[in-house]
């Protein structure tokens, strides 16, 4: 998962979908005024373009990571600055990651709130 992050944070977003299972789903946060649904790699790197466009290369910054079982929570602060627009970004994304019996990611869920991000997950461990 770090290594996922330190690639896509290198520009490396050709890693990072060969991590994710082609049927992939990524759902954005439930409370996200634009909450959506996106499928498949092709879906999946146009939600990327999305944001780039808007702020640029996102960075993230992992703050806690706790594994259980098939599944991953990953506690991130995300920032980024669109080149064109001046437009910041800097907030905290819970994002829980399932993975399939190959090892691929078939499952992003992305949350807000880490007790939401948890419960989905079903994760019982404490965070940092």
């Amino acid at each position: 998962m770090r290594t996922g992050y330190d690639a896509w944070n290198g520009g490396d977003r050709s890693y990072v979908l060969d991590n994710l299972s082609p049927d992939v789903v990524w759902v954005t946060p439930p409370d996200d005024p634009d909450q959506d649904v996106f499928r498949g790699h092709e879906a999946v790197s146009g939600f990327w373009n999305q944001w780039r466009a808007a702020v640029g290369q996102l960075r993230f910054e992992v703050q806690d990571m706790v594994e259980e079982g098939n599944r991953v929570l990953a506690v991130v602060k995300r920032s980024g600055v669109g080149r064109q627009s001046g437009l910041e970004v800097s907030d905290v994304v819970c994002q829980v990651y399932f993975f399939d019996e190959d090892g691929k990611c078939s499952l992003v869920r992305e949350f807000y709130d880490r007790n939401a991000a948890m419960a989905s997950a079903g994760i019982t461990q404490p965070t940092e």
